[in-house]
């Protein structure tokens, strides 16, 4: 199952597992990983206090807590139950300075300026108000304490097939209708300087490379967005299931290329 066909406002009120199966997947690829830990290297030095918002199930969280070291503390903060369960349950490190929480990214129960740095990874694409969600992740954080975002933009996606327009029609609706900011890898560095941060920079980028079908199906929804062409261009529907063949048929020819481009912006609250 594919972060499309997923709700993730729902994930409390139904089948938590494809949910989790498909955080593990998208972890489990090189350039995630990579990028994560530019991600800790931005922000985690030994004694800090550390946020990590929308932590999932957790492994950013265990990491930067062993990081910061026995002097430091993070929370691992998700708005769900399920999730927060999930990160407890793996926890295989005893003594670490971490603790997960549900909670509310709009609605951070934490004091002003009570945080020495701030984390969101793949969170913001999702969330109802990110103006809001910034704002509070600057009011926790002290002054001169970094923020950090890393979101990919869904706008920058690639799915190589020889029929470019009718790729871009079936991609581009399907992710307009089912992620709520789709841009928001491409608006994080104009936010981050109207939320009044000081200091902001691109600080990393990455690309995602999957050249399968199955794997670049459950982390894109080819085949939800094939799906959802059809329901909306019921006069193309012949094509794009010709579309979605060719794109298995090149799985099979060892030919099959995508890629999605994610961006991580930092900026400092003010002094």
């Amino acid at each position: 199952m594919n972060t499309k066909t997923l709700n993730w406002s729902q994930i409390d009120t139904t089948e938590p597992t494809p949910f989790i199966d498909y955080l593990d997947t998208a972890t489990a690829q090189a350039e995630m990983q990579r990028y994560k830990q530019k991600t800790y290297d931005l922000l985690a030095v030994p004694g800090a206090f550390l946020l990590d918002v929308g932590c999932g199930t957790g492994e950013d969280a265990v990491a930067l807590s062993k990081r910061v070291g026995p002097d430091g503390k993070v929370i691992g903060l998700d708005c769900s139950d399920a999730l927060i369960q999930e990160a407890r349950r793996r926890i295989t490190v005893q003594d670490l300075p971490l603790t997960f929480k549900v909670g509310d990214v709009h609605h951070l129960k934490l004091a002003d300026d009570s945080i020495d740095g701030c984390r969101a990874d793949r969170l913001f694409m999702h969330i109802a108000n990110r103006q809001q969600a910034l704002a509070e992740m600057t009011r926790v954080t002290r002054p001169g304490g970094r923020i950090l975002v890393r979101e990919p933009d869904w706008d920058t996606l690639i799915v190589d097939h020889a029929h470019r327009d009718l790729t871009r029609q079936i991609l581009r609706q399907h992710f307009d209708h089912s992620i709520r900011h789709s841009a928001s890898g491409g608006e994080l560095f104009r936010l981050f300087h109207q939320a009044g941060l000081t200091q902001v920079a691109v600080a990393d980028t990455s690309t995602l490379i999957l050249t399968d079908f199955s794997t670049a199906n459950r982390l894109f929804g080819l085949e939800d967005a094939a799906a959802w062409a059809k329901a909306q261009l019921p006069d193309l529907s012949a094509h794009i299931s010709a579309w979605l063949a060719d794109l298995q048929q090149a799985d099979g020819d060892g030919t099959f290329f995508s890629a999605v481009t994610g961006f991580t912006v930092v900026g400092c609250k003010p002094t």
